[in-house]
């Protein structure tokens, strides 16, 4: 088996460490931590729409965020979804202009898309410097790696093994489901892989060869059939219908990554 290096190593957890996090540790249950990280990723999600970012940038950030949570508490520490939003702009070369950023988070937060903040008001200043002095709290417990290898990824390399819409489909769960802690659990590549079955089973239209995962470097195919039924769970529990308007028109893959820039 591909042996992992062990700077990624130590960004796998077991679901045994799910429920023994600093958040839980300090008196939150498990299933109030797993819904604050719902809440997190979809504030990512807003304002990663709001600030036009593609997509493997929110990705690249929940990612930050789910780490972040596994080393430190919910109770002590709040605002850290904006802050990685903001460190994944930078390390996904796809900027924006900081007063932006500041803008984007405030008026999500706040639930007002018509908000105004002038660069002196005491609401930006707040924003402004939460979003620095987190910026190097985050880093740190984050140990300065910043490498992430993403799902989406794997899965455009399986879009030549298969024909039809379960690709972008696939995508759409994967970017569905980043609420959940799968990044901290699984390997991209399995993810993407049941992500890719999970799509299929869905369609009426494309199918899996019977042997589809032979190919396929270090997979599990029970661990992936595991994952895909836990996936469909987790969409059917915490998907929002609003909340696809501002993927419904997302583009494929690869032009999400050709715009990252």
């Amino acid at each position: 088996m591909m042996q992992l290096p062990t700077t990624f190593l130590q960004w796998y957890f077991t679901k045994d460490d799910l429920l023994d996090t600093p958040t839980i540790i300090q008196g939150r249950t498990f299933e109030d931590e797993q819904l604050d990280r719902v809440k997190g990723c979809h504030f990512l999600l807003a304002v990663g729409a709001r600030l036009n970012l593609p997509q493997l940038v929110v990705v690249t950030a929940s990612t930050f965020f789910h780490r972040f949570y596994m080393r430190q508490s919910m109770t002590n520490y709040h605002d850290i979804a904006s802050t990685c939003l903001f460190i994944a702009t930078k390390v996904e070369e796809c900027t924006r202009r900081f007063k932006d950023i500041v803008l984007a988070c405030a008026q999500k937060a706040s639930k007002n898309d018509n908000l105004h903040l002038k660069e002196d008001s005491k609401e930006f200043l707040r924003w402004k410097e939460s979003l620095l002095h987190n910026e190097i709290l985050v880093l740190d417990t984050l140990c300065f790696d910043l490498s992430v290898e993403h799902p989406h990824t794997s899965l455009m390399k399986f879009e030549s093994q298969i024909m039809g819409t379960s690709i972008r489909r696939a995508w759409m769960l994967l970017y569905q489901s980043l609420g959940a802690p799968l990044c901290v659990l699984y390997k991209p590549c399995t993810i993407a892989a049941a992500a890719l079955l999970l799509a299929t089973s869905l369609s009426s239209n494309d199918k899996l060869n019977e042997n589809w995962y032979e190919n396929l470097p270090d997979i599990d195919v029970v661990q992936v059939h595991e994952l895909a039924a836990e996936m469909l769970e987790y969409f059917m529990d915490h998907y929002l219908v609003k909340s696809s308007s501002s993927q419904a028109n997302s583009p494929h893959p690869s032009q999400q990554i050709q715009h990252s820039h």
